[in-house]
Order: C-alpha cells, then structure tokens, then sequence
C-alpha cells in the first residue's frame, strides 16, 4: 500500500510500472512448462491470490474472470499504479508461457467487488 501510495505522486511513471511487472511475469513462470498455457496461467493466477474462472468466449480467446482482489487495499490508495502492475505481470507470464498469445484485454473493476477481466487472444500455432 505505501508503495502504491507513493506512485500517486508521479503518475508518469505508470509506463516503468508495467515495465517492471513484464520482468516479474517471467520470473514467475515456470522454467519448464509442464501443462497447456491456459492451465499454466490460470494456476499463476491461482498462486497469487486471484481465484480465476476461465472462459472460452469464441474459439482462440479466452477469459479470466478474478474472483478475488488480494491487493484491495494496495487498489485503494492507487488502483492505476496496482491494476497496470498485474497487467505487465501478465503480460510477462504470456511472453513466457505462450509467446505468440496476445493480451487482447485487461479490465480492472472494483477490488472490493472483484470480476477484473483479462482476455488472451491466441496466437497462430507453429505448423
């Protein structure tokens, strides 16, 4: 929460923010891979508190639904500066675990509500 706190003093940093949670997603996942992206994300997701729901809403996407903020209290003092962290880790967990997926969508809803939704869009396979 401090650190949150104090991004609130210089919101142009945000763009470092996301820069700085891209390296963490990769330093979360896993060296080698054992199961489908989709499961390796959820179970990321899963570790750091966000109780997932996936979704395949059309073929090649799918939806994580968080049920479950961790860092509501960090969101409270600056949702822009928490909310595009998890963005960059996600980003950085995709970079590592499906690189050809693309981050299509990323919104962040009420912490205290919960429901934030990241949509990945898959990308073309290797023939």
């Amino acid at each position: 929460r401090w650190l949150a706190r104090a991004l609130q003093r210089d919101p142009d940093r945000l763009e470092a923010v996301e820069a700085v949670g891209r390296e963490v997603g990769r330093e979360l996942a896993p060296e080698v891979p054992s199961g489908s992206p989709a499961q390796l994300l959820a179970d990321a997701f899963t570790a750091l508190g966000f109780a997932p729901r996936t979704e395949t809403p059309a073929p090649g996407h799918r939806r994580y639904v968080l049920g479950n903020c961790p860092y509501r209290e960090a969101v409270r003092e600056n949702q822009p500066a928490v909310c595009t962290l998890h963005r960059g880790i996600t980003q950085g967990l995709l970079d590592k675990l499906e690189p050809g997926a693309k981050l299509a969508g990323f919104v962040a809803r009420d912490p205290f509500q919960a429901g934030c939704l990241i949509d990945i869009q898959a990308g073309a396979r290797a023939g």
